[in-house]
């Protein structure tokens, strides 16, 4: 990614270190590459059925949904392994000029934002996979019950909030002392 100045050094996020915090880090890359191992079937799966399709007139039956399910699941594995190492997009073009601590203040503050919305989404999937799971849906072709892939999606979003959390402290404590963290 290219930087928007040259002359500064890129901020990167230091690798956690003792504790919960090394145990966070192997526990959401682990999860990360588990979602990196589920888009790899998914991706194998669709050349299989698109060759089957194409060749033998014989496509794999639902492929679309296993697709839908596997990409929403290993997308949400990828969300807290963003998050933990602070890699998510920003647009640093209208802070160069501030100082650390100020957008260690700014950093705080969007972190501490996306763990709300983390803990959101946690609460609310997990609801309606319960819902999902109490009136019995299921996907239109393969017959999966819904419940089942929404499930998976519950960890993810757990982990999220784990990372949030971890950066809140990470950059509260740039924000408060003026060191890293």
């Amino acid at each position: 990614m290219a930087e928007l100045n040259p002359v500064a050094e890129p901020s990167h996020a230091p690798t956690p270190v003792g504790g919960v915090p090394r145990w966070l880090d192997r526990l959401i890359t682990g999860w990360g590459l588990a979602g990196g191992v589920l888009f790899c079937a998914i991706v194998a799966m669709s050349i299989v059925s698109i060759l089957g399709r194409k060749l033998l007139a014989s496509p794999i039956q639902g492929d679309m949904e296993l697709l839908q399910m596997g990409a929403a699941i290993g997308s949400a594995a990828f969300l807290p392994l963003c998050e933990l190492y602070d890699h998510h997009i920003k647009v640093d073009a209208l802070t160069t000029w501030m100082s650390e601590r100020g957008r260690a203040v700014l950093d705080t503050l969007a972190h501490t934002l996306l763990l709300g919305v983390a803990l959101l989404l946690t609460w609310r999937t997990a609801l309606y996979m319960l819902e999902a799971h109490e009136n019995q849906e299921v996907s239109t072709l393969l017959l999966v019950p819904l419940w089942q892939p929404v499930a998976l999606l519950v960890p993810s979003f757990v982990l999220l909030a784990l990372a949030a959390l971890s950066r809140v402290n990470a950059s509260l404590r740039v924000a408060v002392k003026g060191a890293a963290a």
